[in-house]
């Protein structure tokens, strides 16, 4: 069998039949009449502003997403990532996943992609930013990462007028640490936030399923964040071990 793409309960009293056709009942008024509670947006806004000002940080990423087989069958595959972050211009990624282990380390002039596994790695010029560099290692290199998109939330290239509908699920607690849970709809997305109501008001964890794919895969990240982080200055060095070979990105030379 093959993956075709990333990202039982039964339900047997009338209780809880009747509790589903409420619930379907209210999804479908939703899809008619699209809302968008303020509170909604202004938890974006307010973590996105608090993300921008966070200058040194690291974070730890558990992500399960979701792979669904030409069977319709759906397997869960995990990954681990560590983000660590100097802005503007510093970046390290270590990401460990079922079936890859990658690195990507960003100095503000170089972008460095390695697999230790294989012992290669492909090195290309950078721009001056975090934000720049990830989308462009996104769209010419085919080449991305979890959490990417928290670089953006903050700035004017926040997805917020995207958003279709905006509303507050209720409290949950994520690794014993109470959050807002918001759920929001975008044209072709449905994403889910857990916001930390103590302290810094973080992501805790994000929640996204894809609704063009008609199998509907979800793929979910638990953040777990250091803030005003100590990063060694080494971190940002890529020495290629002994016996590595360099390569190119795919496509490298017909989108410089």
């Amino acid at each position: 069998m093959k993956a075709r793409h990333a990202s039982h309960l039964a339900l047997s009293t009338a209780a809880a039949l009747l509790f589903l056709a409420a619930g379907a009942m209210a999804q479908e008024k939703h899809q008619k009449e699209p809302r968008i509670e303020p509170a909604s947006i202004a938890a974006l806004k307010t973590m996105g502003e608090h993300l921008q000002s966070l200058q040194n940080f690291t974070i730890k990423a558990s992500t399960t997403a979701e792979v669904v087989l030409d069977t319709d069958q759906k397997l869960e595959i995990g990954s681990e990532a560590t983000y660590q972050v100097k802005r503007p211009d510093h970046l390290r990624i270590d990401l460990l996943t079922d079936v890859v282990h990658g690195e990507l380390v960003y100095d503000g002039k170089t972008l460095i992609y390695a697999s230790p596994e294989q012992k290669t790695y492909a090195q290309v010029p950078a721009p001056p930013t975090i934000k720049e560099t990830l989308e462009r290692a996104a769209q010419r290199y085919n080449l991305s990462f979890p959490l990417a998109d928290l670089f953006a939330w903050g700035t004017k290239d926040a997805p917020t007028d995207i958003i279709r509908e905006g509303f507050f699920v209720g409290h949950a607690f994520v690794d014993g640490k109470e959050t807002d849970h918001w759920a929001f709809r975008g044209p072709d997305q449905d994403a889910e936030i857990w916001i930390a109501t103590q302290g810094s008001p973080l992501p805790l964890k994000i929640s996204l399923v894809d609704r063009e794919d008609l199998t509907r895969p979800r793929i979910t990240t638990v953040l777990q964040w250091t803030e005003n982080a100590e990063i060694p200055a080494d971190t940002f060095e890529y020495k290629p071990p002994e016996g590595s070979e360099r390569i190119g990105f795919v496509g490298e030379e017909d989108k410089k």
